[in-house]
């Protein structure tokens, strides 16, 4: 049993039955989904069910999001990937009947709500913006990806891991950067995410499935992924974890990219009926066999310098990615007391559970690259980052008349925020009605 399932969950979230498997696969999370949802099969929304198989197909976004939900309660990712009424218009025709049972999830998206206020007026903004921010989304990734390549054949070349260093920095930048892309419809620059070793479409399950909509919950696979090692939710915990974890994460950060790559190799190989190897983890592979065709060099210098790419690669993405925004004491964690008003409001509950770095807030580039305007993104993941910058002024607004804290803090405030957390083991009782 987690030891932090003591305080879980205190937003009313039923614990999932797998929670606590040691592989902690995206498999057994949409499982857990399929029977705690009441879904019956189908696609719920709210407290309808549709059938939306007939539509798969012909779904703008690409048939991936629609075939993972299936079982499921959508409500959330509807809600949040979904900007204008246009889907809505369609759900009528796709009725099945209402649900029998009422949703384990506790948000709500009242039409006078924040996250409703807020959506219809960033929805107006987004269509009078130009197209200029998302197509420097593209080329800044576009680059990125070139030096990336670059770098490591100049390594392998002349055998030389400081440059090696500096391939992989840019290819956790491409991995943070891609990520953009694997938010949005389908698109090829979501697979430069694959590069790392990681595959773009697993962390649709794990990120945008999961961890984007129950933020820093039971129901957060990337806060589960990473127990007992890093404990974050509070709950008892002994000494080694609690402290120990200061020490011995960067080790954990440098191993991100290869366990990732191994789990999902053994769990296609395991699971499916005809064992097999997606097209997409051959991407890695790629780029060092490419150096190995044009350098000269043997395979043995091309398979050291791509070894020590990935682990500088992963310790540079660990850092970044688990110090960007959700791992501080005064961010909400399952377990804390939620907000006494606001009727749990979704859009509310995300703004509890992240804080932005203002080392990182307006340019373009570092926004990109490090998982930058945080609290905007999660409330709308399917706009480029490229276009975040330009819903500030509204955003604030509709903060400020909800009486909802956009909290900006540091780098550095996060980082030693995040060692706090994992120090913490006393949930937080009372939460401010109109802040944390």
């Amino acid at each position: 049993m987690s030891a932090n399932k003591v305080f879980s969950s205190s937003i009313g979230l039923k614990y999932p039955k797998l929670r606590d498997h040691p592989l902690h696969s995206v498999q057994a999370w949409l499982k857990d989904k399929y029977a705690d949802d009441g879904a019956e099969g189908y696609w719920r929304i709210h407290d309808n069910l549709y059938d939306l198989s007939d539509f798969i197909q012909i779904h703008p976004g690409g048939p991936d999001w629609i075939k993972l939900t299936k079982g499921t309660d959508i409500t959330e990712v509807f809600e949040s990937h979904h900007l204008t009424s246009k889907a809505e218009t369609l759900l009528p025709k796709l009725f099945l009947k209402k649900a029998s049972l009422p949703r384990n999830s506790p948000f709500t998206f009242h039409e006078r709500g924040f996250y409703k206020t807020l959506k219809g007026r960033i929805a107006k903004k987004v269509e009078e913006l130009p197209a200029n921010p998302s197509k420097r989304s593209k080329l800044i990734t576009d680059i990125i990806f070139a030096s990336y390549v670059s770098t490591f054949l100049l390594a392998v070349r002349f055998q030389s891991f400081l440059v090696g260093a500096v391939a992989g920095v840019f290819l956790a930048l491409l991995a943070v950067a891609a990520h953009n892309f694997f938010h949005q419809r389908d698109n090829f620059r979501r697979f430069y995410f694959d590069f790392s070793m990681m595959s773009s479409k697993e962390w649709r399950v794990s990120h945008v499935l999961s961890h984007h909509m129950y933020t820093n919950t039971v129901n957060d696979l990337e806060i589960s992924v990473v127990e007992p090692f890093l404990q974050y939710l509070p709950g008892r915990k002994n000494v080694l974890f609690r402290y120990g974890s200061w020490v011995y994460s960067p080790v954990l950060y440098a191993l991100i990219f290869i366990s990732q790559y191994l789990k999902t190799l053994g769990m296609h190989l395991y699971t499916s009926e005809r064992p097999w190897v997606p097209w997409s983890a051959l991407l890695p592979l790629t780029v060092p066999l490419l150096s190995w065709m044009v350098t000269g060099q043997t395979l043995w210098v091309c398979l050291q310098i791509f070894a020590w790419v990935i682990v500088v690669g992963s310790t540079h993405f660990g850092i970044v990615g688990l110090n960007a925004a959700h791992h501080h004491p005064d961010i909400f964690h399952d377990g804390d007391a939620v907000r006494a008003n606001h009727e749990m409001d979704w859009g509310v509950f995300q703004m509890d559970a992240v804080m932005d770095r203002k080392d990182i807030t307006g340019s373009h580039f570092l926004v990109l690259t490090n998982f930058g305007d945080h609290a905007l993104h999660h409330l709308f993941p399917t706009v480029d980052h490229g276009v975040l910058a330009h819903l500030y002024p509204i955003f604030l607004e509709t903060c400020e008349e909800f009486g909802v804290d956009w909290r900006l803090v540091t780098q550095l405030d996060l980082v030693k925020g995040q060692f706090a957390q994992l120090a913490k083991v006393v949930p937080k009782s009372e939460r401010a009605k109109s802040g944390s």
